[in-house]
């Protein structure tokens, strides 16, 4: 049995290590001496295909935009989406050889980026690569030339004051506004500016374009062929493709399978050859390990998306801070962590933080300091008595004497461990006269999450190589990610110093404050980093586990089927 478990303590990054799992599985399956950023290695031949399962429809293809950020979409546009920097599994990001000949700061006041494009770049219909792309893209993201643009988050283009590109288009500067660390991070996900302005204006195009139409395009390996919703996507190689590698594959598929839990009987059965389960539960995991005879191997790994619940301090009942206080105080972090991870994760540490990982540079447990998820109930209740909130027949009074509402909590579909987070959750506030309302669904979202229609709302957040970056998308006032309602300018003030530092040390001391900050606010709950476990047929090539928010696709140009 080729079974391999690799921990990214193993891994010589300055940026993070996090701990490694012990699993449930004897230590003689453990494969040791691969590095994760080379592991299943191989020179694959020509032809065959490939069928990757995912959770869940794609009715968005624009993988910046708020709705089609998600990591299906990712999955499935990495292949035709150029991107300048590329996050790597050992979490380092690495320059985009493919795309570009060279991405360098020549100076520091002001700070300037010059990007140098290959000359030999092109989008699938010939047409080249070069700085309109880059600034079609800026001005989307930028929140100053389209403010209309329906982005995810964007934190650092809106730093860049200028950006040029000289008479081939092939050389790109980027002149910032002020310091910006976390540059290597930007330009991830390129579209081809030349069609984009056949559609209309920027908001337009980016809103609708990019976002409902099955790309005809590809600036990578692959390209759609077909899409039948709710069933298949397939890609076939891109006759344009400029890459140094592949693609190798005749074609590579992404078979929607909404119910995680059918995904492995899928593989079992033939219908797929790749499953990627976000949040794998230890049945899978185990399962996983009995298909040996089929030539199954898997990966396992911490990744750098972490579970949390955020509270809507916008409106409703979450609005009061104390409510929020009580309500993180009596969740029990610890059996929540025990009865969805445990115990094939028993020494993963648990979330302390809301802009560090574990053992990231700035760490420390935030969460714990303050009593939330101890399962306090009589410390929640002494937090709502000093409030003005009464017990009442099992029911919680508001200080006006009005029954609290039921909460309503979100979740998306897919992620077996967030549903049962959810009834837990529930569990562990009923004491303080609270009820909830569970919501899910295909559309969950937009229905709820960016709509607003929440009180309580279960998800993960990616984590950046720059933490300031990722903390820049959450919780400044004006960014479309603050779903929970901060509104702290120091937290802000902090943020933007962190993000100006010239190291990541330097960052991480000056970021640790505003974290302080933003668990005082008591709208976000951390509770722990999800595994990943990418289980897949051994004549696979290439593949490996990439746990952040790029996912294994990262690589597609050099999957191939083993010779």
């Amino acid at each position: 049995m080729n079974i391999r478990l690799h921990g990214l303590t193993t891994i010589l990054s300055a940026l993070v290590v996090l701990t490694a799992p012990t699993a449930v599985l004897a230590q003689d399956n453990l494969v040791t001496g691969e590095l994760i950023t080379t592991v299943n290695s191989g020179t694959p031949g020509k032809g065959g295909e490939v069928t990757f399962a995912v959770t869940r429809d794609i009715t968005n293809w624009n993988v910046t935009s708020a709705l089609g950020n998600n990591a299906v979409v990712r999955t499935v546009t990495l292949p035709i989406v150029p991107s300048a920097f590329m996050v790597q599994p050992d979490f380092t990001l690495k320059m985009n050889t493919d795309l570009l000949e060279s991405a360098e700061l020549t100076s520091t006041d002001p700070q300037t980026v010059v990007y140098r494009i290959r000359e030999d770049a092109v989008w699938s219909d010939g047409v080249p690569i070069t700085g309109d792309d880059f600034i079609y893209f800026w001005k989307t993201q930028n929140r100053r030339d389209c403010p209309e643009c329906l982005i995810n988050a964007s934190y650092g283009h809106d730093f860049i004051e200028t950006l040029e590109q000289d008479e081939t288009g092939k050389v790109v500067t980027a002149t910032f506004s002020e310091p910006f660390l976390g540059w290597q991070g930007l330009f991830m996900f390129l579209y081809p500016a030349h069609l984009a302005e056949k559609h209309g204006d920027i908001a337009e195009s980016y809103n609708n374009f990019l976002s409902n139409e099955v790309p005809a395009w590809s600036g990578g390996p692959y390209m759609v062929e077909s899409f039948d919703p709710g069933q298949l996507v397939t890609l076939v190689p891109n006759p344009k493709w400029y890459g140094e590698k592949g693609p190798y594959l005749d074609k590579l598929k992404f078979r929607i399978i909404t119910d995680s839990t059918q995904q492995l009987t899928a593989l079992e059965n033939g219908e797929v050859d790749v499953i990627y389960p976000q949040g794998a539960t230890q049945d899978m995991v185990e399962q996983a390990a009995g298909l040996d005879y089929l030539g199954i191997d898997f990966q396992m790994n911490p990744s750098a998306n972490w579970y949390f619940m955020g509270l809507n301090s916008k409106a409703g009942p979450m609005s009061d801070i104390a409510l929020r206080k009580a309500v993180l105080t009596a969740i029990d972090a610890g059996d929540l962590k025990a009865k969805t991870a445990d115990p094939y994760l028993r020494n993963w540490p648990h979330m302390g933080s809301v802009m560090f990982l574990p053992n990231q540079a700035g760490y420390a447990d935030r969460r714990g300091a303050r009593g939330y998820g101890t399962g306090d109930v009589e410390k929640a209740k002494g937090i709502l008595s000093e409030a003005g909130y009464k017990l009442s027949g099992g029911s919680l009074l508001d200080p006006s004497g009005k029954p609290v509402s039921t909460l309503r909590l979100s979740f998306p579909p897919g992620y077996p461990a967030a549903n049962d987070m959810a009834r837990l959750i529930t569990g562990y506030i009923a004491p303080l006269g609270l009820k909830t309302d569970l919501l899910t669904g295909p559309n969950a979202t937009a229905d709820y999450l960016l709509s607003g229609n929440f009180d309580l709302h279960l998800n993960y957040f990616s984590q950046q190589v720059f933490p300031a970056v990722k903390a820049g998308q959450i919780f400044l006032r004006d960014t479309r990610q603050n779903y929970f309602g901060f509104n702290d300018p120091k937290i802000e003030e902090i943020i933007g110093k962190a993000a100006a530092a010239s190291s990541i040390e330097e960052s991480a001391a000056i970021l640790s404050e505003a974290d302080e900050l933003a668990m005082d606010y008591a709208a976000l709950f951390p509770i722990y980093q999800l595994p990943t476990a990418l289980i897949y047929k051994e004549a696979i090539l290439n593949l490996r586990d990439n746990p952040n928010q790029l996912g294994p696709a990262y690589n597609t140009a050099e999957w191939g089927l083993a010779e």
